[in-house]
């Protein structure tokens, strides 16, 4: 039971840490923080937070 468990809080990790691909953090960042901290609270941080660079060029380029 505790692997099976073990295995849900670790794919919710990576599905939070793919959803913050395109953020400041990127990938390794949100997976790390989402171990640390619950991938709940990681995706709340990522709904504050700001994208890259890269993906603030192109939410402009879309806007213009």
């Amino acid at each position: 039971m505790i692997i099976v468990l073990g295995f849900l809080y670790l794919s919710s990790c990576c599905v939070t840490a793919f959803m913050g691909r395109n953020t400041v953090f990127g990938f390794t960042g949100h997976f790390f923080l989402s171990i640390l901290i619950t991938p709940l609270l990681d995706f709340l941080i990522q709904a504050i937070g700001r994208p890259n660079q890269d993906m603030r060029r192109k939410i402009e380029k879309i806007k213009e």
